[in-house]
């Protein structure tokens, strides 16, 4: 598992590491509102149409009230103190960042 503690309070993980997403996703949402698909996909769901899912690749995609996200990501950083998920990667060449926050 190979996460990096900021000095912000945040943790940067790898998309791609299944263990530390996991991790840190059952910390972020609670270890009972994660789950995971066939494909490896884990998904924390807050609601009937709130989540957010992290595919094995590392693509993100959230599902929010008036708002959604799906574009792959290059890192994740988990601000549990503010109940922030903060994703950056490039789509189509362009930088990508995102903030969800936990409802």
């Amino acid at each position: 598992m190979k996460t990096i503690a900021r000095a912000d309070g945040g943790t940067t993980v790898d998309p791609t590491d299944s263990e530390a997403v996991r991790s840190h996703l059952e910390r972020f949402a609670g270890p009972n509102r994660v789950t995971e698909r066939d494909d490896g996909t884990l998904t924390a769901e807050f609601g009937a149409s709130t989540y957010v899912s992290v595919g094995p690749e590392g693509r993100v995609a959230t599902g929010m009230p008036l708002h959604a996200f799906d574009a792959p990501a290059d890192r994740l950083v988990f601000d549990h103190d503010d109940g922030e998920l903060h994703v950056e990667g490039r789509s189509d060449g362009e930088k990508v960042t995102y903030t969800f926050r936990h409802p």
